[in-house]
């Protein structure tokens, strides 16, 4: 077999995709394209755990603030005590604090997959890299996996890193606020401490739906960042509610379906939830994302492009047929003979007519 899952096979053509087929919607494409590109993920979730692994250890460090900033209540003493109450049958020999504290690990451990999979703690050029890949997958074109993520991660590079930076900010800052406002009354009102912890929810969210758009629009316009800022702020409005839903479910597959398996506290089921990070939910989520920005990019912005060009194609097409027209009356007015005298010195009209 060439390659490892066609990672390296550059001779290998995929299924074609056939004119005569009819268009499917936009589920049933997403779905059909997954099924034929589905080894071509796993090697990309692969690829992407492998080179952003910077990204994981620091999410993973910085998981315990954002639970924290969340639930500042929570501690393994409290969570032991819960467990204690409940009756939860454990393994002999181990205690309700060693087992608390494994459940809060695990839960760093989610809130970590979770940041990088949406976007908010990422290595810009590497995602800018598996993004050019997958929103050819979306828009049915061939790429090469190694060869086309090295020249996209390269060429996206500077713009990327910015943009992956400006991200981690914002959710600093939005982890902050929220844990500043969870712990603090505002001018003595809890009901003014709800509004705006409930603001800097609705910002964050804001925020994590502009990632969505960002990096498909990035590789696929030479643009400044402030109008793909801009851009994507639109995209995140106009579109909200098909946002909310990808967003449930990069949260379902990103963070609940691995939280069930690994709080089940069973060895195959823990197996199992890191065989779900590693070979498939961060693959699939940066695909899923990155089909839907790029439908909504087509559709409201290289429809237009492209509908733009081929006008201008027409015009350009009528004035070289006007030009072409009257060269070709001026050379056979040159042409004719004067049949007397008396036509000397009229004027003439382009066809030769009076």
């Amino acid at each position: 077999m060439a390659g490892f899952f066609g990672l390296f096979d550059y001779t290998k053509e995929g299924p074609g995709v056939y004119p005569d087929e009819p268009p499917k919607g936009a589920f049933a494409l997403f779905f059909s394209i997954l099924g034929r590109k589905f080894w071509k993920i796993v090697t990309i979730n692969l690829m992407y755990i492998l080179f952003s692994l910077p990204a994981f250890l620091v999410a993973f460090f910085g998981a315990s603030f954002v639970v924290q900033a969340f639930f500042p209540a929570l501690t393994p003493e409290l969570l032991a005590e819960l467990f204690e109450k409940s009756g939860l049958p454990l393994q002999e020999g181990i205690s309700f604090i060693d087992f608390a504290n494994v459940q809060i690990l695990q839960l760093y451990i989610l809130v970590a997959m979770l940041l990088v999979g949406l976007h908010l703690l990422i290595v810009g050029p590497v995602h800018a890299g598996i993004v050019y890949i997958l929103r050819n997958y979306s828009r049915e074109e061939h790429a090469f996996v190694w060869m086309d993520f090295k020249e996209h991660a390269r060429k996206n590079m500077r713009q990327s890193l910015i943009a992956s930076g400006i991200s981690l900010l914002f959710t600093v800052l939005f982890v902050i606020n929220y844990a500043f406002y969870n712990t603090n009354l505002v001018l003595g009102s809890d009901i003014l401490r709800v509004i705006l912890q409930t603001i800097i929810v609705i910002l964050f969210l804001l925020w994590c739906m502009i990632q969505i758009y960002l990096y498909p629009m990035m590789v696929t316009f030479d643009l400044k960042l402030k109008p793909l800022l801009r851009n994507c702020l639109l995209f995140s409005i106009l579109r909200l509610p098909l946002n909310l839903l990808v967003l449930l479910v990069s949260f379902i597959v990103l963070f609940a379906i691995p939280g069930v398996l690994l709080f089940l506290g069973y060895g195959i089921s823990v197996l199992a939830a890191f065989l779900w990070y590693f070979f498939f939910a961060i693959g699939f989520n940066v695909f899923m994302t990155t089909f839907f920005a790029y439908r909504a990019i087509d559709k409201h912005m290289l429809s237009r492009l492209r509908a733009s060009e081929s006008l201008n194609e027409e015009d350009a097409d009528e004035e070289a047929e006007a030009a072409d027209e009257e060269k070709t009356n001026e050379d056979e007015s040159d042409e004719e003979e004067p049949e007397t005298e008396d036509d000397k010195g009229l004027v003439r009209s382009p066809s030769g007519a009076h």
